[in-house]
């Protein structure tokens, strides 16, 4: 049995600004996203990568880098885009691993390690402990409370899941109306263990302009 990878890319990358939706930024004169597949398919075992788009540019990236990706049009929030992209998936994979369109630089290795635990545990991701103090801060920007940062961990992708938890969760959350911020949000709702990795703190979500300047300087020191 392979890996399925699901790549959620319909969004407008509002966060960012600017016209174009940052998932289609060129870095380094290929769009980051082209990026993030390319990386995938370094791995013998993905038999398949399906990425979600806005509908209006389904056409315009039908060209598909290798026999192994799939384009489907997207939904009008992330997890519509993770089931429409689920759909495509097909029945001959295992697992299935669920990334952020915008984070090109998370280590192969990472990632065989998050697949073992998967298989072994039902879903696993990685997550970087946190160093900065977290408050909560209440509606005047007052602190309310400051939380154990011992206990808290910043969540990255790809978060992988064996075939049949992922689709269970996702259904369940559509019948329920429920629209989670990430799948292992739903994994852990539905009564499901989801083993946790140190993730790689060079696996940035490419989310401001000034993580594109970072971004085009790791992949500099790279070719150098």
């Amino acid at each position: 049995m392979g890996i399925a990878v699901l790549i959620p890319a319909a969004g407008s990358g509002s966060r960012f600004g600017g016209e174009i939706p940052k998932q289609f930024l060129q870095l380094a004169g290929r769009p980051v996203l082209l990026h993030t597949v390319e990386r995938f398919l370094l791995d013998d075992a993905v038999t398949r990568v399906v990425v979600a788009v806005a509908e209006p540019l389904l056409a315009s990236v039908k060209r598909a880098p290798g026999d192994r990706v799939v384009f489907v049009a997207g939904g009008s929030t992330r997890q519509q885009s993770v089931m429409r992209a689920l759909e495509a998936a097909g029945d001959d994979v295992d697992v299935i691993a669920v990334h952020d369109a915008v984070r090109p630089f998370f280590r192969t290795s990472t990632f065989a390690g998050i697949v073992s635990l998967a298989r072994e545990h039902g879903a696993a991701l990685p997550a970087v402990p946190l160093n900065d103090t977290i408050h909560v801060v209440g509606d005047e920007f007052v602190i309310k409370q400051t939380l154990d940062r011992s206990t808290l961990a910043a969540a990255q992708t790809p978060q992988v899941f064996r075939a049949t938890i992922l689709r269970d969760i996702l259904d369940r959350a559509m019948r329920e109306g429920i629209d989670g911020t990430d799948e292992a949000t739903l994994a852990v709702r539905y009564g499901y263990t989801v083993k946790v990795v140190v993730g790689d703190v060079t696996n940035i979500k490419i989310t401001r302009p000034e993580d594109m300047a970072i971004a085009e300087s790791w992949l500099q020191e790279t070719a150098e």
